[in-house]
């Protein structure tokens, strides 16, 4: 798996070109059918990424299937990180490009894990509690995890809120085995 710092590093260099070209959406559709293709057709990507296809067979596979459905910059991407040996990045791209978007927008995307789904109006004071101290709109991802056992966590990029009572239970654990001056466990 190709390094995510690298991913957002071509995603950013896109971005820029998209930026500059007024095209932002249009790259933003274009790499979503860029993944589907590749996460629909297992055996594409295994080609795009094998060191044993030569560069120029990759370069006409790609044109082949994307030069009349994805914008001239779009493919241009896609090129570059086949010229640059990085075609692992092309299955991670879309979602550092929709993240580096949204910034742009100005939203915020943010996961919640909560041990049971949260109804309408629990969603509603989350979101609203998370425009209050960003400042920003918010996409909110839910998903459901039983192994929490009741509270939430708050993914906000690399940040971690951890209000669930198995996280609790895990920092009291490890708080009482570092006051009798056992390692963490």
């Amino acid at each position: 798996m190709i390094e995510p710092r690298i991913v957002r590093r071509y995603a950013l260099a896109l971005f820029g070109a998209a930026s500059k070209l007024d095209i932002i959406d249009r790259v933003e559709s274009d790499l979503g059918l860029v993944t589907y293709v590749f996460e629909t057709s297992p055996r594409l990507m295994e080609s795009i990424e094998s060191p044993m296809i030569p560069t120029s067979k990759k370069h006409e596979i790609i044109k082949d299937i994307f030069a009349d459905k994805v914008h001239q910059v779009t493919l241009s991407y896609l090129d570059l990180l086949i010229d640059k040996q990085r075609e692992g990045a092309i299955r991670y791209t879309e979602e550092a490009y929709i993240r580096l978007a949204n910034e742009a927008r100005g939203i915020l995307a943010v996961t919640v894990t909560s041990a049971v789904k949260l109804d309408e109006s629990e969603e509603a004071a989350l979101v609203a509690k998370l425009v209050e101290v960003t400042g920003k709109s918010i996409h909110l991802e839910k998903h459901v995890d039983p192994a929490l056992i009741g509270g939430l966590k708050v993914r906000i990029g690399d940040k971690v809120i951890d209000g669930s009572i198995t996280g609790q239970l895990a920092a009291l654990k490890n708080i009482m085995l570092r006051d009798q001056g056992l390692p963490k466990g």
